[in-house]
């Protein structure tokens, strides 16, 4: 019976870390679109794409394939570059800058060339992924305190939100601050999905108290629809740039998801393939370019809510994240 009764269950914590990491990921998905400059919608198709096709492919039980915010830099550096202001010409660039992405990785799948991540030095890698963490966190400010600034660089960037401290929200830093403080609190207790009861929490409060009529910024609706698979229609100049631009965004994206994927086999004694990785990640951005999403890849902070202590997760990579990211998209207007 009390075998019977423990099989009933086994799937439980599987669901609690696909919810706990749907939580964290759409957010973070819809965050890393505006460090692109594209619509939010892309970074949850690149989501879903990176989920999917690394379950299919990858080997890590813990790496969780998504929109970085190094390649979302890269892109939007990129895209800004080339598209000289036309938003039609800027998706379009992206699409292509994806695509091509994809199409190395494969290319270099198939010859065999995992090694190429040693050409990074992982110091550069790291304080890139630190100094891009702050700014995310420096442009999720204004949801927070409820203001805007009106210059982009940094320095008057703050000035703007510091000037403006007579018009800040309570209400939103109230949110903020006892979201932050109930995952720091719960850090050590590794049975709790504190990311997850944050979550809820948020949504309860959203849905009792009404937290948007008091000023507070919500994740909001996303217009999530899919269209046909389609290649973006460029100049061969354009397609030649881009392709410059791909190598750059393979080199990022490789150097940081393989660091992530073997740390996490080394601690857990999983085997790992180099160029089995090269091919997953080709096929995740080729996917996500086709269907308008971002660069893909697994970063330094997406896969940690997934390895909690003890027996590793019996589930294929990505399989309760990527069907509780679309179950749990719906809830994105109740997100603060």
């Amino acid at each position: 019976m009390a075998a019977t009764q423990a099989t009933s269950y086994a799937w439980l914590p599987d669901l609690v870390a696909g919810l706990s990491v749907a939580g964290l990921l759409i957010p973070e998905s819809v965050a890393y679109s505006s460090i692109a400059a594209l619509p939010p919608q892309y970074g949850v198709i690149a989501l879903l794409a990176g989920l999917g096709c690394y379950g299919l492919v990858g080997r890590s039980r813990y790496a969780i394939v998504s929109a970085t915010s190094s390649s979302a830099a890269v892109l939007a550096a990129a895209t800004a570059a080339l598209a000289a202001g036309d938003g039609p010409l800027r998706l379009a660039l992206a699409s292509g800058l994806i695509l091509l992405t994809g199409v190395f990785f494969l290319a270099a799948g198939m010859a065999r060339l995992g090694a190429i991540s040693e050409f990074i030095a992982k110091p550069v890698l790291r304080g890139f992924a630190f100094g891009l963490a702050l700014v995310i966190i420096i442009k999720q400010l204004p949801h927070i305190l409820g203001v805007q600034a009106r210059h982009d660089d940094i320095l008057r960037y703050g000035y703007d939100l510091l000037a403006q401290y007579d018009r800040w929200n309570p209400t939103g830093i109230g949110v903020g601050f006892t979201a932050l403080a109930l995952l720091f609190l719960l850090k050590s207790f590794s049975r709790i999905p504190a990311s997850l009861l944050a979550i809820l929490l948020g949504i309860a409060a959203e849905r009792f108290l009404g937290l948007d009529r008091h000023g507070v910024a919500l994740v909001g609706g996303i217009d999530l629809r899919f269209n046909l698979p389609s290649v973006p229609e460029l100049s061969r100049n354009a397609w030649l740039r881009l392709g410059e631009l791909a190598f750059a965004m393979v080199f990022v994206l490789y150097a940081e998801s393989y660091s992530s994927v073997r740390s996490f086999a080394l601690k857990h004694g999983d085997p790992v393939s180099a160029d089995r990785e090269l091919l997953a990640l080709g096929l995740a951005n080729l996917v996500s370019g086709l269907f308008a999403g971002m660069p893909v890849g697994a970063g330094y902070s997406a896969p940690r809510p997934t390895s909690p202590p003890g027996p590793a997760p019996a589930w294929r990579p990505g399989s309760p994240p990527r069907w509780c990211c679309w179950w749990c998209s719906p809830c994105c207007p109740m997100w603060p």
